[in-house]
Formats: structure tokens, sequence, C-alpha cells
């Protein structure tokens, strides 16, 4: 069955998709930020290492310094004692050699004196006064952590494309950075567009109610690697729309307004991007968000998606999430899924692809998926779901007891 908007056939989602897919580019510019804002940035260079990490023989744990040839034959009936002549903390350089027959204390992480071959830890070991007996045997290198064995002088040890996680952070930190190239973070303008919406915070008037798109598509936007620019609410006003177009596209690299979109009499938006630019699509074959809408605007995706608050933000998950993913240079989205049985059975319209927000309920048998939807004016669509199902286009029933999988959200 086909489906119309304005007289105009739907585009399948996975058509749009693939038009946006293939008109993202990855952001080239970039920033040097400091390690502590480093955390999910794309690094935009390779990193070599400045010096060997780590920078000496050091000891892997708290014992004794000693000549490995000294208590090669040590055990607790036959142990070796040996002279203490010193010890080394941490931080410290070693001020005595082992000799034949001697030792140094050493704590983990402090430099190995010379002379000495091995640490024998402090639980193999007896003291008396200033002579130490080793109950056990240990070969050369035991319990010492070579020069350079973490990390070599002049290896690449982060490339570029890397996603800063905590651990590579400390990889930077430990080879003496304190900033880093990464790539800029794509900048995604909003603006809600309407006479009937207000700004959180001012007073609502006479038939307005307050702006969530903006909010909600900032949130998602943050989450998935990008800068988003709110902006102000745009009225229905030709040169207002142009104008605000005009402005987000001079600091933007992705322009998203909400509302406008449909086939209304003030729905302006659809004229003033044909005009601006190259239509990719009008109205997608979906359940909820079937007006949405992607043009072309001087070499910049703009879309325009629905103003109920559940259509936008479930269009802005599975349509612009990938496309933003891309552009940061992130790895391609891929959602948490889980299995349930449908509690409830679910009528499709043939031919439209359905998002079904639910609820996941654990019961003995597994997860139960309950339906969240209640309209896609309401937020709570949403806000109160767990995650949502895909009905295909060619499902038109889905009964009671179905098993299915569930994207979390």
């Amino acid at each position: 069955m086909r489906h119309y908007l304005g007289g105009k056939p739907l585009t399948k989602i996975d058509e749009a998709f693939e038009r946006l897919m293939a008109e993202a580019k990855p952001v080239n510019r970039t920033e040097t930020v400091t390690l502590t804002d480093s955390v999910n940035r794309v690094l935009a260079e390779n990193v070599t290492a400045p010096f060997n990490v780590p920078p000496f023989r050091r000891a892997a744990m708290d014992g004794y310094a000693v000549k490995s040839s000294d208590v090669e034959k040590a055990s607790p009936e036959n142990p070796v004692s040996l002279k203490l002549i010193g010890s080394v903390h941490a931080g410290e350089l070693p001020m005595s050699t082992v000799e034949e027959g001697t030792c140094i204390q050493i704590a983990t992480g402090a430099p190995v004196p010379e002379g000495a071959d091995c640490v024998v830890p402090i639980e193999d070991t007896e003291r008396d006064g200033e002579v130490v007996r080793v109950l056990k045997a240990f070969s050369p290198n035991a319990n010492i952590t070579e020069e350079g064995a973490d990390v070599k002088q002049g290896s690449i040890v982060l490339t570029e494309g890397n996603l800063l996680t905590p651990a590579k952070v400390g990889v930077l930190a430990a080879l003496g950075f304190d900033k880093v190239k990464v790539y800029a973070k794509p900048k995604i303008a909003i603006l809600p567009t309407g006479d009937e919406i207000a700004k959180p915070g001012t007073r609502l008037q006479a038939g307005q109610i307050y702006d969530v798109n903006t909010y909600t598509v900032a949130a998602l936007a943050s989450q998935n690697g990008c800068e988003p620019l709110p902006m102000e609410i745009v009225p229905d006003e030709p040169s207002a729309l142009q104008q605000a177009l005009n402005e987000a596209l001079a600091v933007a690299d992705f322009v998203v307004f909400s509302a406008g979109s449909a086939v209304g009499e003030r729905d302006l938006l659809p004229k003033l991007l044909s005009e601006r630019g190259i239509v990719l699509f009008h109205g997608l074959a979906v359940r909820p968000g079937r007006p949405t809408l992607a043009a072309i605007v001087d070499g910049k995706i703009v879309v325009n998606l629905p103003g109920f608050p559940t259509s936008c933000l479930m269009m802005a998950m599975v349509l612009l999430v990938p496309v933003w993913r891309k552009m940061a240079r992130l790895s391609e989205w891929q959602p948490k899924t889980v299995t349930a049985i449908l509690d409830h059975e679910v009528h499709s319209p043939e031919g439209l692809r359905q998002f079904l927000t639910v609820r996941l309920k654990r019961r003995d048998e597994g997860f139960v998926a309950e339906s969240a939807y209640k309209e896609s004016g309401t937020i709570t669509s949403l806000s109160e779901a767990d995650g949502f199902i895909v009905i295909p286009e060619n499902v038109v029933y889905v009964p009671a007891g179905e098993k299915v999988t569930v994207l979390v959200i």
C-alpha cells in the first residue's frame, strides 16, 4: 500500500537514511584540549612516545633488591642470610650498590639499585636487625619491570581516529602530555519554529506550550559526540525563517528545524528549503514521523523534524544519530537489544514502518514488553519507555505472546 504526503508518495526510511549518510562528511576541524576535557573525544593525530615508560628499571613490589646468584638455592629449610645496607623508596635514587652477600630494602616503583638483578618479596623473608634471611629462590629479573617494558621511546602509542577513553587519557598523562589535538565536534544548530511554543522559564501565553524539541534534540546531539547550538524560537513567517536559516548555516555543520514540515497553510519550511537547496526527501513511510524533511542547502544538511515531541525525538534517534556519529568520527550506533514477549496485540498500517515505544517488565519467563505509546504529541511516550520495537512495512499484525526485539533507549 502506498502512502502520501501532500499528494506525493512517501520515501522509505532506508532510502532516506542512505541519502543522508551519502551527504554526511566527517568534520575536519581540529582543536587542542586539556587532558581533563579530552575523554570521549576523537584523536586528530598519532601520538609518539617521547621516552621509555617506565623510564628506569623499577621494583614491581615491596621487598629487597638482591643478586639472584645469592638466593638461587634459598628455601625455608636453607635460608640465605644477607646484610641490609640501605633502603630506597619510590621517587628516590639508590645511594648504594648491591654487592655479593648484601641487599637493599626497596619499595614498589622505586629504581632498582646497581648490582641487583631481582627483588625478593618481603613476605618471602625474615628480618633480624640488619640481617635479612631469604626463604625462597628467585631467578634473574624476578619482580623487576624493565625500562621501556610498557612503552618504547619512538613507538606510536595512540593513532589518529582513536576514541579517547579514560585508559587512553592515562597513556597521554604517562607520557607527560597535558594537552591533546582532537577533532572538533560537529555543530548542530537547533531551531524550534511556531508561534505556539514558548521557551521554558518564561510565562505561557494563551494557546502556547513549552518548547520540548530543542532540549531533547540537543541532549541527543551531546550524547553522540556533537555540540548543540540551540537557537531562538522562529515565528511562522517567511522572512524570519529565511533569516534564521542563514544564521544557522553560518555557524553550524548541520541544521535541525522542528515543526513546520507538514503541508498545512503555515508549514512554510518545505517551500523555503526547496527554493534554497536540493530536497533529499519530504515525507517518510514511518509512524511516527511521517512529515520529516531533509535538504542540502549551501552544502550542509538541513533537516526539518516533526513538531510533536515523540515524533521529533524518535526520528532524531533512528535517522539523525547515525549521521551525527559519522560526522563526529564515532563508531556506528549500536543500540543494546533485549528479547521480550509482547503482552498485547499490535496492529500496524501496511506500508509504514512503525516504531512502537514499550516498557520492559521482568517476569519469571524473562522480559515482557508492554506499550508505552500514547500519541506522538506526548513526550512521556518516550520518557516512560525503556525502548522501542520496529514493525516492518509488510507486517500489519503482531499477536500477543510474540517474541520481539526491543531496542533499548
